[in-house]
């Protein structure tokens, strides 16, 4: 979208450079500036982590952050060129009636419906059954995306650009039944259809349940309260951030593994706590189910309990070994771990590279 206005003042021979933490991002940009009909065009090798291994430092707190609202000019330059990958790539353009269709049918028949522009733009208006996933992380992730193999899936956007540009990355990677809707939002309100406003987030299953079995607690109550075990649930970051002194990391997953180590006596009281609390929940209804019995929860998680304005522990403190819930990206990588991610990723690329 503002390729074409960041770019326009450049001699043709000016050299570009697309850079990322790694690689994955920078390949792609490459890519896609490739395909617009830039020549003088390099990926960094490794990124920042590459940066970093060399020895040289990396800047922080650049505030070079806001980019040019996008031109006319622009616009019309981004959406030729996604026209040419729709007709390149086999992108199908969706019209609001047939969209209207797939929607009132999508009980029965799976499909996913994907709105791609940011999460600012979402929250001030998006196509009801649309959840929003940015056109990067689309991209990248297209395993949590399309979760179902070769099912339907169908992109939107204000316009046409930015979907039709992500469905041209799922038609290269072999999902037949990609769609970009024509107009994307703009379309639909012109049709005279209702646009949803900020974001809806669905509770995880089995949560109601679970707070219908579980004691919740205050964070007075708890702190009065002096349970035998008070556990941590979320993650190993989370914990460090700031937890109730005295707490146990013990993240959610893996519960069932780590508790009798923790609380060997099932008589004993135990406190589930947690960032806002729904984990915590969660995990002190598999206590109940794993034959517990006296389980509280910490109602509002650490957010309700920093509200209150009560002491906080931080740091792993009582983590015996390196938490391994977490992986960690780029520059917060130490040396051995960015090496060994660059290699595994540099092989997996040559492993498919036929």
């Amino acid at each position: 979208m503002r390729v074409t206005d960041i770019t326009k003042d450049l001699d043709k021979d000016t050299t570009v450079i697309v850079n990322c933490a790694g690689r994955t991002r920078s390949i792609i940009g490459t890519r896609v500036l490739q395909r617009m009909g830039f020549t003088n065009l390099f990926g960094l090798k490794n990124g920042t982590s590459g940066w970093g291994l060399a020895g040289y430092e990396l800047e922080t707190g650049a505030d070079r952050l806001d980019l040019p609202e996008p031109s006319v000019e622009g616009i019309a330059a981004a959406e030729a060129y996604t026209d040419k990958l729709a007709d390149e790539d086999g992108v199908r353009y969706m019209d609001i009636a047939k969209l209207q269709s797939m929607l009132a049918n999508r009980e029965k028949e799976a499909a996913f419906f994907v709105d791609v522009r940011t999460i600012q733009e979402y929250e001030g208006g998006h196509i009801p059954g649309f959840r929003w996933f940015p056109g990067g992380q689309v991209v990248q992730r297209s395993d949590d995306v399309l979760v179902i193999k070769n099912c339907p899936v169908v992109f939107a956007c204000n316009q046409k650009a930015r979907s039709t540009f992500i469905a041209s990355w799922y038609r290269q990677f072999g999902f037949e039944e990609v769609y970009a809707v024509e107009g994307g939002t703009a379309a639909w309100a012109a049709a005279g259809l209702d646009l949803e406003t900020g974001t809806t987030e669905e509770a995880p299953y089995g949560l109601a349940q679970a707070r219908e079995r579980v004691r919740p607690l205050s964070p007075q109550d708890l702190q009065a309260a002096s349970p035998q075990v008070t556990l941590f649930v979320d993650t190993s970051q989370d914990f460090a951030r700031g937890h109730v002194p005295g707490a146990r990391w013990a993240p959610r997953g893996w519960l069932e593994f780590h508790i009798a180590g923790l609380a060997p006596d099932k008589k004993a009281s135990i406190a589930v706590t947690g960032n806002d609390g729904n984990n915590a929940a969660l995990a002190g209804a598999t206590l109940l189910d794993l034959g517990y019995g006296n389980v509280s929860v910490l109602e509002g998680g650490m957010t309700a309990w920093n509200r209150a304005g009560l002491a906080v522990e931080t740091g792993l403190s009582g983590v015996m070994n390196p938490p391994t819930d977490m992986v960690l990206s780029g520059p917060d990588r130490n040396y051995a771990d960015m090496m060994t991610y660059l290699r595994w990723e540099t092989a997996l690329g040559e492993q498919f590279a036929d």
